[in-house]
């Protein structure tokens, strides 16, 4: 059976198709597009598609001891108020793919018949309303395992790294899916002026990295940050080469990426779509609601 479940922005995770609690209405696979359209004497012309946020109708049904079902949903309660009031959303999970959400609104009832289970209606609320699985790479300096000390930090992504293996600065990359997608960079020090082409397009940010740094950049968020050895963050979008969007998205299939070798860095690329697959590349028997 598929995974389903939400994450709070607090670390705490809460199993959507368990025993005690599971959906038992409503649908993550829905969706819609908007075109975007001019009038012509007969129809419209369109010129592109927009999607407003989605708001999903959950139904999560309690099972259980009336006490342990009121335990259970003060608690899931207090973890949505705490995304809500901090800003900071949840995540809820589908198999491989996940969406970023506020619980924005909840109401629930007891059964009339014997008390033995209880509703909670949710409206999950998606500002950016697009399912996304990850596909991850890292790329590696010429300089690794050459006998020279690299002290790379522990990611907060809690991304694994070897740098055991050296490599030149050319590799190619496959990205399985069926258009281009937005991403997330992670450049480490230390390095100059860190310049990388990818399938011709340039991403390079005019800036010096000393050991125990790295700048994220984030085309979904359009941002870009520096993350010092202390622990300071700075925006640095304006240090980003001009005449090459280092933004734009990295195209789908085998793509060539290209670099000085001197540094290396992390690339995760968010496979869109606008609904979780089915049955994803991690899951092979899945049940639907």
């Amino acid at each position: 059976m598929i995974e389903i479940k939400y994450v709070c922005s607090n670390g705490k995770e809460y199993n959507l198709v368990g025993d005690r609690m599971r959906p038992t209405s409503g649908y993550f696979h829905e969706y819609e597009w908007k075109p975007m359209t001019t009038d012509q004497e007969m129809g419209v012309d369109v010129y592109g598609f927009e999607k407003e946020a989605k708001t999903y109708q959950i139904t999560l049904t309690f099972r259980g001891p009336l006490e342990e079902r009121k335990a259970k949903m003060d608690e899931i309660t207090n973890c949505f108020e705490y995304d809500v009031v901090n800003l900071s959303p949840g995540r809820i999970w589908f198999g491989n793919y996940y969406i970023d959400c506020y619980i924005k609104d909840m109401s629930s009832k007891v059964s009339s018949t014997r008390n033995s289970w209880t509703d909670m209606d949710i409206g999950i609320y998606c500002p950016y309303p697009m399912w996304a699985e990850e596909q991850e790479k890292s790329f590696f300096p010429d300089s690794a395992g050459k006998g020279e000390a690299y002290d790379f930090l522990d990611y907060p992504y809690d991304y694994n790294y070897d740098y055991s293996k050296p490599v030149s600065g050319t590799e190619h990359w496959h990205v399985d899916h069926y258009r281009s997608s937005n991403f997330r960079m992670v450049i480490y020090g230390p390095c100059a002026n860190p310049r990388i082409t990818i399938a011709g397009q340039v991403y390079q940010v005019y800036d010096t990295l000393e050991v125990n740094e790295y700048i994220v950049i984030d085309s979904r968020k359009k941002t870009i940050i520096k993350r010092l050895a202390n622990g300071t963050e700075q925006n640095i979008f304006y240090k980003k080469a001009t005449g090459n969007s280092i933004f734009t998205e990295i195209p789908a299939g085998d793509i060539l990426i290209s670099w000085s070798g001197e540094f290396g860095f992390d690339i995760i690329v968010f496979k869109e779509r606008s609904v979780p697959e089915w049955i994803s590349s991690k899951q092979t028997n899945t049940e639907g609601r």
